[in-house]
């Protein structure tokens, strides 16, 4: 593995740990270079958007409510 990677989040001058490619967390399959600390925060975020956004319909999803459907 490459030693002078740099952090995707660089920018933001709080990197901590290594620098890896991490795991594609997209449907992109594109994997970045991010430190420990900013893979850590992007797996928080990651999973903030699976909770707002899941795959199947909640519980309380009324598909006659406004028309929507949940999946086309």
């Amino acid at each position: 593995m490459p030693h002078d990677l740099k952090c995707l989040d660089s920018h933001k001058g709080d990197c901590d740990g290594p620098v890896e490619y991490r795991y594609a967390l997209s449907s992109t399959g594109k994997s970045f270079p991010r430190c420990d600390h900013h893979w850590t925060l992007r797996l928080m975020a990651q999973d903030q958007i699976n909770r707002r956004y899941p795959t199947h319909a909640p519980a309380d999803f009324d598909p006659m409510y406004a028309g929507e459907v949940w999946d086309d």
